[in-house]
Parts: C-alpha cells; sequence; structure tokens
C-alpha cells in the first residue's frame, strides 16, 4: 500500500493512473488540514455542507439548495440514511442498497472500519480507520476524504467524552475497487 502525507497527494496519485482497479493508499497522520482539498467543485463551505450531511448533522433547506448538485454525489454520494456504527465498529452504508433497482442507489462508500492502535512511541491511544469504495470518481475524492475526516472527528469526540482513556484521530486507509477519473467515466 502506498503511503501519501495528504488526502491531496493520494488525489494527486490517483489522477495519473485512473482509471483503474483496486487503488488503494494510506495516510499516516490524518487530520483535517491533510483530509481537506479544496477544488472547482469542493470550496470549503461544501464540503463541510456534504461532511455535516453524510455524518446525519442539521442541514438547511437552503444550504441544500445551495451546495447539492448531482455531479457532486447525487444519490450514490448520500450516505446519510441508515447509516449506523455496528458492536464492531463498522459503519455500512445505507443497507438498502443490497437490493438495488437503480445505479443511483448503488452507494461508493460501502463501509468504514474503526479500530484503535497505540502509537509505539507516544503511547497515545489513536483512532484509525479503514475506507472500503465499491467506485471512486477521482474528482469527488474531496467530497470522501473530508467526509471520512469528519466522521472520523465525531467518533473520536464521542469515545473520548465516555471514555477516561482519550484517543486522538490515527491513520485512514483508503480502499476503492475501481477509480475513474469522473463521474462521467
Amino acid at each position: 500500500m502506498n503511503n501519501y502525507d495528504s488526502a491531496e497527494e493520494m488525489q494527486a496519485a490517483a489522477t495519473k493512473i485512473a482509471p483503474i482497479n483496486n487503488f488503494h493508499g494510506n495516510i499516516n497522520n490524518f487530520n483535517e488540514e491533510n483530509a481537506t482539498i479544496i477544488t472547482d467543485l469542493f470550496d470549503f463551505e461544501t464540503l463541510d455542507y456534504y461532511a455535516r450531511k453524510n455524518c446525519e448533522l442539521p442541514i438547511s433547506q437552503e444550504e441544500k439548495l445551495k451546495y447539492e448538485t448531482e455531479y457532486r454525489g447525487g444519490l450514490q454520494g448520500d450516505y446519510s440514511s441508515e447509516m449506523g456504527l455496528s458492536k464492531r465498529a463498522v459503519i455500512m452504508m445505507n443497507n438498502s442498497w443490497w437490493k438495488h433497482q437503480d445505479t443511483d442507489e448503488a452507494k461508493c462508500c460501502r463501509e468504514l472500519h474503526f479500530y484503535l492502535t497505540e502509537d509505539e512511541e507516544s503511547k497515545k491511544l489513536l483512532l484509525n480507520c479503514t475506507g472500503i469504495f465499491r467506485a471512486q470518481a477521482v474528482d469527488i475524492m474531496p467530497k470522501n476524504f473530508y467526509f471520512v475526516y469528519k466522521i472520523t472527528e465525531l467518533i473520536q469526540k464521542k469515545l473520548n467524552n465516555m471514555n477516561s482513556v482519550k484517543c486522538e484521530i490515527g491513520s485512514y486507509s483508503h480502499f476503492v475497487t475501481i477509480l475513474v477519473p469522473t463521474r462521467n467515466d
């Protein structure tokens, strides 16, 4: 697996090789700064909107009208329903897609797996995430990286509020079965 310093670096590598099957990469120290990619399609406000929506946080109708477009994800990129964390620390996106009749119902992000490790040097507890995607358009990657960061951050805060042992955000590993340059490919 290739290691990258940021989501932007991983996206640049993906741009060079797409289309390809079985793309994977890892960001060892995942944080908001290196999870954020600003593009013409995704300014920061749009990234924030989609992250809040997909984390099932409140959004307004005005925001929905301003930020949502079919190209930015449409129904395929809407992970905000039927999402729940299992007892095995796995979030499965929209379980109804198992029986989908329409491609729009087939979510690209299938599962997010969370696990704790201990940093060897600092002995800090780290919350890590692995994202498994059935398909990924390189130009939509900014939205997914930022969403994964935000949901990891929410889980980290919940863990820290529940436990006397505190954790920090660790690594993110990204697996994609089919990587394509754009949603139109």
